[in-house]
């Protein structure tokens, strides 16, 4: 039966194709056979083989059709083919890949390999771009991604230890941020900070205005031919910003959430109860103190530290409670005293220090067709720093849009908006140190006391928890507004217009409840101070790149124009009565207000001229001259010219290199000079003040001359040499480049003492010549590339020398450093010296501390046991400054080193860790020394070692140490250098197998530390700041819808 059945289905079947057949049209057929091939939805994702990151902007074709799609930010796509289509990968600078598709149920993984070597990166130059390995400049590129695993609160925490040459000190603060160099320091008063290229436009904003989470990539130009284009402000170097732009497909929603807290990283050592007894007992008896009742030498000539049952036992009445006598005779305060009996302990630390909180959140939404391409940025962040009162808090948006209007026009707008408030409350650390543990926060009444101590050493949280009412309240608004016209003959203008507007307020009221408000001042302080600019700056750009046979050139001119306006204005006020609710809100209330105001404006305009020429690839030579102009320098030299020459030789592209492990090798050599223009709007003129005077009958207000004015005021220059080499060996896996430079910065900006008889304290002037000379080398690896293992590491060395060659150009008979003869004279207050660095430390040597059986020798410098032993230069057994002070060492690092690790293992997991190291330099410990007027009396919660007859070291002296036998005054110094854990982290992607059933892009999930532990020898907070630093963890998701 089923056998007839089965023939039944096969003559049906075969019946109705021959029927259908017959029906059909031939020359259709062909058409028909195709519409039964199957439609499907192919999905994937694009990654770098290199970097196994994914790739934006792929073209994803289909061979031989029309269709297809372009990879979204997170490298993924989504294409409609047919089973059998060929699929095309295509980007330029790697090779395309095909991949036929024989089903959709599973995602594809697609991995293009790069064409390009390490050296043919496209960097951004001033006003423009060009291949690395076609520059002729010290230009080094960070790409932000491999920062995105750890939170970021400023760019600067990005480069520091990352680029060869840069330095940047950590921030303490909620806020971030620190100060910035680049190969040293250029001027003695001028800010040194690097100026800020903010995609392709100079931005004069905070870098707190600019959110981490917007940055693409970094470009840091450090010599003189990549600078000079910039001329007038980058003799400190320049950093290009280049944020996050749209891309043609579509819409991306990126969402980044972290949250994380901040902890002391090294707590100082403090006295609990008994170690502050020992201390108690121990600065009585350095004081050799003979007051009744505590006095050390008694009868009964107690040792040091004796315990309170020791005191009652050799007392004259051991049965009674000789508690408060004990006390007494340790200098004990009443509140310590009763705190003491009532076991009541104060750590100081837990009171000023706290674990503090931190969120970030960013939302990102890019996307774009052929016209129009845009990308919108919103981030928020609060952190709360290791310290009551540091707060810092951000609400940042930018908007970078790119319209393509016809094929000879395009424009665009970038624009950028940031609130910031912060929080600066911060306790005194200095005022903690004087701290007794056995001190009172509050009276028996629950009130906040001013001295803890019952002595006038101010609680270090006063302000803060007497209520000090503070807002601090930055808001910047920054656009760039572009055209770009596409001219015959290859040639290409570009006109952009870049306002700025930021308003800053500054409010604080200090209630009767604090020191301030209530002791320095009456019935409540307040203030108010409001500063606001609007500045403005024009480009016109021209552009002309073209190759002829062998020769390769790209001209580029521009003319700037800029206009800077700041008004401030300041308001204080006091004796808030009948009550201070409205605080700094009704400042007007106040019985003594104070006003001032101080309106300046600025103007300047720059011409520049550019060439870049290559020969057959091989020979690169580049040429730019630019003239600046400034309002603010004399009407005698108002403009400046800076030039700058560079050329480059690819030896590997030479017939004769035929080397198969050198990918590409190019040496490089520039000559250049830049300018500083950091200086007061009127630093060159003669300003007018106005004062109060009595008449002798009334109380008049007149104006005087209240600065001179300097018309031969002119620009401070600095002229760089540079040498570099760029090599890429072994199939681009290893990436080495090399560079030596000489700077020399002349007419520096510097306030000149005046005579008295001058009726001028100073004036701005051209005065002196300093130095810079150094090496830096990074080396790039790929060590591990294996299918599921990829380890990869970036090493950076840097060493900087620097020297004062010229100061005032005053000369005469001293001695320094021991040597007496006719030179030029230094500046002993700010320590600057001509023929030194500028960080030299100058100061008596200590060479140990006498001992008591060296108490004879201590006696002819009138010092004794404990007290420090300095080197005495003339041996006259007198301390004299400036016969016996020596130089010491440098406060900055001599070298600088960062290695930075990145492994990648089972495809979706990554460790990074970054060691930093920074040595050869000495600091202050100025806890070191310990004196009358830093002890007797007061108190101390830092514990450390000093000298005792029972503990006689040879590093720290006695207490209540003589010092004033040492002319001048005596510093403690210290090795600095550390070895830094500054970063590690942790992230997983979760596979995109898994992803697509809820329609996810991509998931990844991280967590993060920061100053994870440093390997030192400091004695204090940190070697690094000298301060408390936080250590930051976090955790953070990040997903692509």
């Amino acid at each position: 039966m089923r056998v007839k059945s089965l023939l039944f289905t096969v003559v049906l079947v075969a019946l109705y194709h021959n029927d259908l057949q017959a029906k059909v049209p031939i020359g259709r057929v062909g058409n028909f056979a195709s519409n039964q091939t199957q439609t499907v939805e192919v999905k994937g994702i694009v990654r770098s083989s290199d970097t196994k990151e994914p790739l934006t902007g792929v073209s994803v074709g289909i061979q031989g059709k029309a269709g297809g799609a372009t990879t979204d930010v997170s490298g993924r796509f989504v294409v409609k083919c047919q089973i059998g289509d060929v699929l095309t990968f295509s980007m330029l600078n790697y090779k395309s890949v095909r991949q036929k598709i024989s089903n959709s149920k599973e995602d594809l993984n697609i991995v293009l390999e790069s064409t390009q070597s390490s050296l043919d990166e496209v960097v951004v130059i001033g006003y423009g771009s060009a291949k690395k390995s076609d520059l002729t400049g010290s230009i080094t590129r960070v790409d932000a991604k491999q920062f995105q695993n750890q939170p970021k609160t400023q760019l600067t925490e990005m480069l520091n230890g990352t680029v060869a040459g840069f330095n940047s000190n950590q921030s303490t603060r909620a806020a971030g941020g620190g100060s910035m160099e680049i190969r040293g320091p250029k001027s003695l008063n001028a800010s040194t900070d690097p100026m800020i290229v903010l995609d392709g436009v100079i931005f004069n904003g905070s870098l707190s205005d600019i959110n981490p989470a917007d940055i693409e990539t970094l470009d840091i130009l450090k010599d003189a031919s990549s600078t000079a284009v910039y001329g007038a402000r980058a003799a400190a170097g320049v950093i290009q910003v280049t944020t996050k732009k749209g891309v043609i497909g579509n819409p991306t929603i990126n969402l980044q959430a972290t949250v994380g807290g901040a902890s002391l990283l090294r707590p100082f050592k403090i006295y609990d109860g008994e170690g502050y007894i020992q201390f108690r007992s121990d600065v009585m008896r350095a004081f050799n103190t003979t007051k009744p009742g505590y006095y050390y030498n008694d009868p009964n000539n107690l040792p040091s530290g004796v315990s309170l049952e020791d005191w009652r036992k050799a007392s004259n009445n051991p049965q009674s409670d000789n508690t408060l006598e004990w006390l007494n005779r340790l200098n004990f305060f009443d509140i310590e005293s009763d705190n003491y009996v009532a076991g009541k302990e104060v750590n100081w630390l837990d009171e000023v220090f706290r674990t503090g909180t931190r969120q970030d959140y960013d939302l990102s939404i890019s996307g774009g067709a052929e016209k129009v391409k845009y990308y919108w940025s919103l981030g928020y962040q609060s952190n709360e720093g290791i310290m009551l009162g540091d707060d810092f808090k951000a609400i940042r948006t930018r908007l970078n849009t790119d319209f393509t209007i016809n094929k000879w026009l395009s424009a665009g707008v970038n624009t950028q908006f940031s609130d910031r408030s912060q929080l600066d409350l911060l306790p005194s650390t200095y005022q903690m140190s004087l701290m007794s543990p056995y001190g009172s926060m509050y009276d028996q009444d629950g009130k906040l006391l001013w001295y803890p101590n019952s002595y006038a050493v101010a609680n270090p949280l006063v302000n803060i928890l007497g209520g000090q009412d503070q807002k601090n309240k930055i808001n910047s608004l920054f656009a760039s507004i572009y055209m770009n016209f596409k001219l015959p003959l290859d040639i290409n203008y570009k006109i952009s217009y870049q306002p700025r507007y930021s308003f800053e307020k500054l409010y604080n009221f200090y209630p009767s409840t604090t020191i301030i408000g209530g002791s320095t001042y009456k019935d409540g302080y307040g203030t108010r101070d409001e500063k606001s600019s609007f500045e403005w700056m024009l480009d016109h750009l021209v552009n002309w790149n073209k190759k002829i046979g062998l020769h390769q050139f790209d001209v580029t001119l521009l003319y700037s124009a800029e206009k800077l306006e700041n008004w401030n204005s300041y308001l204080s006020n006091s004796s808030f009565t009948p009550n201070q609710n409205l605080g700094y809100h009704g400042i007007q209330y106040g019985k003594d207000p104070k006003v001032s105001s101080d309106d300046r404006k600025a103007t300047g305009d720059a011409a520049m001229a550019r060439l870049n020429y290559t020969l057959n690839d091989k020979y690169l030579f580049t040429a730019s001259v630019r003239r600046d102009g400034y309002s603010a320098f004399g009407k005698k030299n108002p403009r400046a010219v800076f030039p700058a020459f560079a050329a480059a030789w690819r030896i590997s592209n030479e017939p004769f290199f035929q080397v198969n492990s050198i990918n590409d090798l190019k040496l490089r050599a520039s000559w250049g000079r830049n300018g500083n223009r950091s200086i007061g709007a009127y630093a060159a003129l003669a300003e007018v003040s106005s004062n109060r005077y009595y008449n002798g009958s009334t109380t008049q207000i007149g104006v005087y001359n209240s600065t001179l004015a300097n018309y031969d005021l002119k620009w401070e220059q600095t002229e760089s040499f540079n040498l570099g080499i760029d090599l890429s060996m072994f199939s681009n896996r290893i990436g080495f480049t090399a560079d030596v430079y000489d700077m020399t910065t002349v007419d520096l900006l510097m306030n000149r003492k005046l005579p008295e008889l001058t009726g001028y304290s100073t004036v701005v002037t051209n005065l002196g010549k300093l130095s810079n000379k150094g090496v830096e080398f990074t080396l790039n690896t790929v060590n591990v590339d294996k299918e599921n293992f990829r380890w990869t590491s970036s090493f950076v060395y840097s060493a900087n020398r620097n020297k004062i060659d010229e100061l005032f150009g005053d000369f005469g008979e001293t001695t320094i450093n021991g040597v007496t003869g006719y030179q030029e004279l230094p500046d002993y207050t700010n320590e600057w010296f001509p023929g030194q660095a500028l960080d030299r430390v100058w100061n008596y040597r200590i060479s140990g501390i006498w001992q008591a059986s060296e108490a004879e020798e201590a006696k002819k410098y009138k010092l004794q046991p404990g007290d420090f032993k300095v080197e005495d230069l003339n041996g006259d057994y007198i301390y004299n400054a400036l016969i016996d002070k020596q130089f010491l060492g440098n406060k900055a690092p001599q070298h600088r080193l960062g290695l930075r690790n990145s492994i990648d293992f089972l495809k979706d997991f990554n460790v990074t860790f970054f060691l930093r190291a920074e040595l050869g330099h000495v600091a202050q410990f100025a806890e070191g020394v310990r004196t009358s007027t830093e002890t007797y009396d007061k108190r101390s919660t830092f514990d450390f070692p000093y000298w005792t007859a029972e503990n006689s070291n040879n590093e720290y002296a006695r207490l209540n140490t003589n010092v004033t036998v040492f002319g001048g005054g005596i510093k403690v110094y210290k090795p600095a250098s550390y070895l830094r854990l500054q970063d590690l982290s942790f992230s997983y992607v979760v596979p995109s197998a898994y992803l697509d059933r809820i329609n996810v892009k991509s998931f990844r999930v991280f967590l993060a530390a920061r100053n994870v532990f440093t390997i030192d020898n400091w004695p204090g907070w940190d070697p690094e700041t000298t301060i408390p630093m936080p250590r930051t963890y976090s955790a953070g998701i990040n997903f692509s819808l």
